[in-house]
């Protein structure tokens, strides 16, 4: 009797393990793609394009205020038990934050964990050509020199 005990219980931990890995695989096949946010913040338009690619790695198109997109490039993690997305730019800079994320019915949100109070909200939606075409590249480490 013991020993069937045990054998269910190995296998309920076998099932719910493999749901947890399901989830997490779940929440990184809804990240992966095309995302977008616009908004105004402290007075200052904001639009922000971002690709997620399966391979860990991102595109972001950024404009702030007046002036051209920003391109850059870089890795992101998404940490499968806390929902957690951190990345850094191609030149090693990391982002501002880490995001606790939540994917679904073509919305992203992403909420900072170092700050709560901060969370946006992006939709799923295609880069659009011109943005793509006309983009300038930037790494994060000139964006910070230029006090972008």
């Amino acid at each position: 009797m013991k020993k069937i005990v045990y054998i269910f219980a190995a296998v309920a931990a076998l099932i719910l393990t493999a749901s947890c890995q399901k989830e997490a695989g779940r929440l990184m096949d809804d990240i992966v793609g095309d995302w977008h946010y616009s908004a105004e913040e402290s007075g200052v338009k904001e639009d922000i394009w971002i690709s997620f690619a399966a391979d860990g790695t991102f595109g972001m198109y950024q404009k702030i205020g007046e002036g051209p997109y920003w391109f850059s490039t870089g890795e992101y993690t998404l940490d499968a038990e806390s929902d957690i997305l951190s990345g850094v730019y191609s030149d090693r800079y990391p982002w501002k934050y880490s995001y606790k994320v939540k994917a679904g019915s073509g919305s992203l949100v992403m909420t900072a964990v170092e700050q709560e109070s901060y969370s946006v909200t992006y939709t799923r939606e295609a880069v659009p050509a011109e943005v793509v075409a006309k983009a300038l590249p930037l790494t994060k480490s000139e964006s910070v020199e230029r006090h972008l």
